[in-house]
């Protein structure tokens, strides 16, 4: 069974493009028989090339950025943790009456479990929970800040 020019073309192409390493082509020193067609080859190749290999980089890099980043999330996550954990150390200063005291020792608690978990789901790269937990937080904190903190007027 003969092969047109063409098909040995396109599976060289192929061939070609599946090695990342061989994004140019070598000068072996002879003539290429397709010289008629090489610009226009070496556009394909370098299209194959790019449509193969720089999304997959891309990825790769994305996925390492994400990685560091969570670390460092986790890492602020355990600092905020201790921050969040001497939040009730306060209540001495705040004066305030026994239901208020247990209104701002649960957001106090609840506040802290949202840190934990946020520092917890950065930790195992649980990208997917951490919006949902960042608003959960940020509402914590808007519902306290509504209820105990004094502007000054």
């Amino acid at each position: 069974m003969k092969r047109s020019i063409p098909s040995i073309c396109a599976l060289w192409l192929l061939a070609c493009g599946a090695e990342r390493h061989a994004s140019t082509l070598q000068d072996t020193g002879k003539p290429a028989l397709h010289a008629i067609q090489s610009e226009r080859l070496q556009d394909l190749m370098s299209r194959l090339n790019d449509l193969m290999f720089e999304h997959l980089l891309t990825e790769v890099e994305l996925d390492r950025e994400r990685r560091l980043r969570l670390q460092e999330m986790a890492e602020v996550a355990g600092v905020m943790l201790g921050t969040v954990q001497e939040i009730p150390n306060a209540l001495p200063s705040l004066a305030l009456n026994p239901q208020d005291r247990l209104a701002f020792l649960d957001l106090s608690g609840r506040l802290k479990e949202q840190v934990a978990q946020l520092k917890q789901e950065a930790e195992q790269n649980y990208v997917d929970g951490i919006p949902k937990r960042l608003e959960q937080i940020v509402a914590i904190c808007n519902e306290c800040h509504r209820s105990f903190r004094q502007l000054p007027h």
